[in-house]
């Protein structure tokens, strides 16, 4: 092999060895900030890892808001009318959030069936919700939801 001939191995190998890592940091950046869509009855059934980020939609169940003692942490249940998620939040809610409202709620689940929100969003319209959480809150509907809500709104 000519001294010529090893400068472009070399070269080449530097290249390639360089596409492979910035591929491989790069995909484990993507896994570590993707978030995965959970419905309460997945929840229910165990389906979530603690600590992994999901994304959870559902209604507010009438009558499950709290605050705790410190004022700014809440509490409530999140519902597809069968199957219920407690989420706590630290936070100021959306102003559009109210008992029997559609949201979707962002974190992760502690050891129990408990998620530690870091975002609640409260459905505006149509547009921002998930094909996935759309389905699950017109099943709810029709399942006639009304001891979860008032009237159900998504």
């Amino acid at each position: 092999m000519s001294p010529t001939q090893k400068r472009r191995f070399t070269i080449v190998a530097i290249i390639l060895l360089g596409v492979g890592l910035a591929t491989f940091l790069a995909l484990r950046a993507f896994q570590e900030n993707i978030e995965y869509f959970l419905t309460p009855k997945q929840v229910a059934a165990g389906e979530f890892e603690p600590g992994q980020r999901y994304r959870v939609a559902g209604l507010v169940r009438k009558g499950s808001v709290s605050t705790l003692d410190d004022g700014v942490t809440h509490r409530f249940n999140v519902t597809d009318c069968k199957f219920d998620v407690t989420v706590q939040y630290t936070g100021i809610l959306p102003d559009l959030f109210r008992e029997g409202q559609a949201i979707v709620a962002n974190g992760a689940f502690s050891d129990t069936q408990t998620m530690i929100a870091a975002q609640v969003l409260a459905k505006h319209d149509e547009n921002y919700v998930p094909n996935e959480a759309a389905d699950a809150m017109m099943l709810a509907q029709a399942n006639a939801c009304d001891d979860a809500t008032d009237s159900v709104s998504y």
